[in-house]
């Protein structure tokens, strides 16, 4: 058995925000009905939204009409805040990434997206 520890944090953008579905807290999120836009800039860039609705999240490409929240990031901004090197509401303060919409979603996406993926999860996924 191996000794080394796995590096399981997403090693790009979309991985970042596609695996937001798998750390679903289904606790923090079971009355929730939202949607997140995220348009994301750079290289790297895109559009993506999530649907989290019953506990749920779903990852989707493209643009969503009437998002509950917009995000507007760089992709190594939102990146760094995936892989917990930089805290999300310092770089928001800071102007890294612009919000809109409902800013309370926003505040509770720590709480929302708190769950551990384990490693089966993102094998399955092609991710490691």
């Amino acid at each position: 058995m191996s000794t080394q520890t796995q590096d399981l944090r997403p090693k790009t953008i979309r991985q970042a925000i596609e695996g937001m579905t798998l750390s679903v807290n289904s606790n923090e999120a079971k009355d929730l009905k939202a949607t997140i836009q995220f348009n994301v800039s750079d290289e790297d860039g895109g559009d993506y939204y999530l649907s989290i609705a019953d506990g749920k999240c779903e990852f989707s490409i493209g643009v969503i009409t009437d998002p509950t929240l917009t995000i507007d990031t760089p992709a190594g901004v939102w990146l760094k805040i995936a892989r917990k090197e930089i805290n999300g509401a310092m770089a928001l303060m800071s102007g890294k990434y612009k919000a809109s919409g409902k800013m309370g979603l926003l505040m509770k996406m720590d709480k929302i997206f708190s769950r551990q993926p384990s490693a089966e999860e993102l094998d399955k996924k092609g991710w490691i």
